[in-house]
């Protein structure tokens, strides 16, 4: 079994399965009671969809027909949805055998029932849609054998008691299933081929009850099987459905409770970051508080005195930043000189030439100041 399940989650993922849990959980559910069917991925087309790498289960149920045990093949195909969606079913004849027609299967083997049509997880589910698929070819059988025209005439003068139906070969190979199959129709006419892959294991044979029973007559212990097996069916699809709004409900509670932990974490995230700003708005808050009361305390202390010089209280703390600020008000001071006496020219309070004399003196001192205050800034590492 723990081979099954590797296989299993390896094709899972192979078919992009989107519910990988809940299609595992229902296949190994439906292994464990049909152990003869074997996953697999082949490519299939779906309605409206181009063939894609598809989850298969293929092999043979049980079918007890006329009181003989026979091995049905079939095939089923399941969607990346699963199992919210219906998988698609199919009977797989050998060369030598034939679809038989009827109300469940139709003649490219086609499964229809209403299990599959009614199909609604997680009232519905793998093990049911067997358990239902055997029961219903307990009565038609889906194949019969191909045979000549003087078998089938053999056939058909044989007493009423004989078996008519001929069981399935104990080995079918189905590398030779080359058949059409179109898809389960869900709300679309359109009939899309799935592409088989040749696959070489044989199919387990089939086991007869008792040469009694080969006669065609149903004793106690197959009519108390049958039975069993339907009561047992309608038992559990009666507690499916009872239990579904419990399953809902329940995914909804896991939804909402992932969305919860989601925001949880994002909320944590977001307390992490206000309790870093607000520490830093704490330290921001203790600077300032200790500047305030540092200014207060000078404040209170040039209350007192009055005659103090404001040139004398803004000053530099060493000799190289006093020199810069020297020399920066001196070429401001000169850059105003400049100024009025352009404005005493226009005046015509003093001549041209006493104007380009004083203008060209200034210069030369404004010369010294900016080469003395680009020199001194380059010594302090400020910027020139």
């Amino acid at each position: 079994m723990a081979t099954k399940l590797r296989n299993v989650v390896s094709a899972l993922k192979r078919s992009h399965a989107k519910y990988e849990e809940s299609a595992k959980n229902d296949i190994m559910l439906a292994l464990s009671q049909f152990p003869d069917l074997f996953p697999d991925v082949e490519n299939f087309a779906f309605p409206n969809c181009n063939a894609m790498p598809t989850f298969r289960l293929k092999g043979v149920i049980p079918v007890i027909h006329k009181g003989a045990s026979y091995n049905i093949p079939i095939a089923l195909y399941l969607s990346d949805a699963h199992p919210y969606y219906a998988p698609m079913c199919y009977v797989c004849p050998t060369p030598n055998m034939m679809v038989k027609e009827s109300k469940n299967v139709d003649k490219s083997g086609r499964i229809y029932l209403p299990y599959l049509t009614e199909w609604r997880f997680p009232g519905y589910d793998l093990a049911g849609l067997l358990q239902v698929m055997a029961i219903s070819f307990q009565d038609n059988s889906p194949v019969f054998a191909k045979s000549s025209d003087r078998s089938r005439q053999n056939i058909s003068n044989k007493p009423p008691n004989q078996v008519g139906y001929t069981p399935y070969p104990t080995s079918m190979p189905v590398s030779g299933v080359n058949g059409v199959m179109p898809p389960y129709p869900l709300s679309t006419n359109c009939t899309p081929q799935p592409t088989y892959q040749p696959y070489s294991s044989p199919y387990p044979s089939f086991t007869s009850q008792s040469s009694g029973s080969m006669s065609g007559t149903v004793d106690a212990s197959h009519l108390k099987e049958s039975l069993l097996s339907a009561v047992g069916d309608k038992i559990r699809q009666k507690l499916r459905e009872k239990l579904e709004t419990v399953y809902l409900e329940l995914e909804s509670v896991k939804e909402t409770q992932k969305e919860l932990e989601n925001g949880k974490q994002k909320l944590k995230q977001y307390i992490d970051e206000l309790n870093n700003a607000q520490t830093q708005m704490e330290t921001t808050l203790n600077v300032y508080k200790e500047k305030k009361a540092t200014l207060n305390s000078v404040l209170e202390s040039c209350k007192s005195d009055s005659s103090v010089d404001i040139d004398a209280v803004i000053d530099a703390c060493t000799p190289l930043h006093k020199q810069i600020i020297r020399c920066y008000a001196q070429d401001c001071t000169i850059d105003d000189a400049i100024y009025f006496l352009g404005k005493a020219v226009k005046q015509g309070r003093m001549s041209l030439s006493e104007y380009l004399r004083e203008v060209r003196q200034l210069s030369r001192k404004q010369f010294v100041y900016r080469a003395t205050l680009q020199k001194g800034r380059q010594k302090a590492g400020l910027p020139v």
